[in-house]
């Protein structure tokens, strides 16, 4: 008993604080450093395959990026020639022959009639998509 009354109000705060933060670094010492059992499934090849469209995938992928690229048209411009491509169905964009499409993709060369196309180490040349023929239209100015 002669040992609780020596004892001051201020240090039974400080022993318990003391013991406090003992007893929360064993508790966390002990969790983080025994090893975790895995509990994910092993996925099958053809689930990761089916997985590359995910654009954060992609970021640290050494493989070209599945894209589909659609010409709209190709032109002269005061830096060359310029193709007007729309990638994955959205908006046409302008490229320069030598520029980056995305991820592995590059567009080579713009052609009279169409562009060269590389994705890794393979070449693909796309042509410009033709609009289909206009009917015949009558003249509407009168004659004399």
């Amino acid at each position: 008993m002669s040992f609780i009354q020596r004892l001051s109000a201020p240090q039974m705060v400080q022993s318990l604080a003391l013991l406090a933060a003992l007893a929360g670094v064993v508790t966390w010492s002990s969790l983080l450093l025994t090893r975790a059992e895995s509990q994910t499934p092993a996925a099958a090849p053809q689930l990761l395959a089916a997985r590359v469209d995910n654009p954060a995938l992609q970021w640290f992928s050494n493989h070209p990026a599945e894209v589909a690229i659609k010409v709209s048209g190709v032109m002269a411009g005061s830096r060359g020639a310029v193709a007007i491509l729309s990638l994955n169905d959205g908006p046409p964009r302008s490229f320069l022959a030598g520029e980056r499409l995305t991820q592995g993709v590059r567009l080579v060369a713009v052609e009279a009639d169409g562009v060269v196309i590389e994705r890794g180490d393979e070449r693909s040349r796309l042509s410009i998509s033709k609009l289909a023929d206009s009917p015949f239209l009558p003249v509407l100015t009168r004659q004399p």
